[in-house]
């Protein structure tokens, strides 16, 4: 074994991770230049005549965005233990803005403030993202599915969208609950135990895959799933919403249906993205919208929601600013209340 190799591999994630970040300021700059085109020129001489209320309106939706993704965070970790409400929010609200960035600035932050400031340990908050992850997972795959599926709104596509979150919702219940708990835990080291030898057995029995469990409590609890489907499926349709009120201000024909599926693209792309969400959850929706033939358009070059995609970035990244800085604040000053309390 090469004792070097080891000391190699983080910084050669710094460098695909920078250079990963380089190529999606590159995407950023195609969506740039597909906007600026002469077809999308009409598009953009509507945006100085933008009513004020409509910006208004969506900078408020993405501020609300940010608060329902805070909301889904803390309703996940509810059933093992119990934070602050504002703190949680906070805390997304500074990390969705470094999620801008690359080097996973975005998890890191949310991992240094709830390990650090508020105590939770490592191992727990690693099964508290795998909860919010599956929630997330149970809540819109359904939509994505039945969007695509139908391509428009009917009766099916409703059916799918309301009663499959539900379903996929109980269906992670039923699986997790069994094994939820001390009574659950004792059920896994039944059931892995035989499998295990040596360390890894220890490694099963130990107190730090105590607290990795932790996320399987949270997945059993009823309430707690059903708060955080419901919470997603709120920012869907917020965000949907967002899409559709910044189309009709640039002129552009987006449906409901089309802008639920892009909508949902948007914000999975920049859940997924291991260079940060600028550029790539753009291009991303863009290439995909001119696959499914959305809005209108073909050519991912050309097609009209560039420009849409490209304002609902820029009017999101004054309310991520903002968010971050208020974030800053109030998390800095309820920990020095709570050190000068203790």
């Amino acid at each position: 074994m090469n004792p070097d190799r080891p000391r190699h591999r983080p910084y050669l994630r710094l460098v695909l991770q920078g250079i990963g970040f380089v190529g999606a300021l590159a995407l950023l700059g195609w969506c740039v230049r597909a906007a600026l085109s002469p077809e999308n020129r009409e598009q953009l001489s509507r945006l100085g005549d933008a009513p004020a209320w409509s910006v208004a309106a969506l900078l408020g939706l993405s501020a609300a965005s940010v608060a329902l993704n805070g909301v889904a965070f803390w309703c996940a970790l509810l059933p093992a233990r119990r934070l602050h409400a504002s703190d949680v929010i906070a805390t997304n609200a500074l990390a969705t803005f470094l999620n801008y960035l690359p080097f996973k600035l975005s998890a890191l932050s949310r991992v240094v403030v709830h390990n650090r400031r508020d105590r939770v340990p490592l191992l727990t908050i690693g099964g508290w993202f795998g909860a919010v992850l599956g929630v997330m997972v149970v809540a819109l795959a359904p939509l994505v599915a039945a969007s695509l599926w139908r391509q428009s709104v009917d009766g099916v596509w409703w059916a799918v969208a309301l009663i499959g979150p539900v379903a996929a919702g109980g269906g992670l219940v039923a699986l997790a609950r069994p094994f939820a708990s001390e009574r659950g835990l004792a059920r896994l080291h039944a059931v892995l135990d035989p499998l295990a030898v040596g360390p890894l057995r220890r490694a099963l029995r130990s107190e730090r895959f105590a607290q990795l469990h932790a996320g399987v409590t949270m997945l059993a609890d009823p309430g707690a799933v059903a708060v955080g489907v419901g919470v997603r499926l709120a920012d869907v349709a917020v965000q949907t919403a967002r899409f559709v009120l910044a189309a009709s201000i640039l002129g552009v024909g987006l449906p409901w249906d089309h802008a639920a599926l892009v909508a949902s693209s948007y914000f999975l792309i920049s859940v997924v993205s291991p260079f940060g969400m600028l550029g790539t959850r753009e291009a991303g929706t863009v290439w995909l919208a001119a696959a499914l033939g959305l809005a209108g358009g073909s050519d991912a070059a050309t097609h009209p929601l560039v420009v849409v995609t490209l304002f609902i970035t820029g009017t999101e990244s004054v309310v991520l600013l903002g968010g971050a800085a208020w974030a800053v604040i109030w998390l800095r000053r309820k920990s020095e209340n709570r050190a000068a309390y203790e």
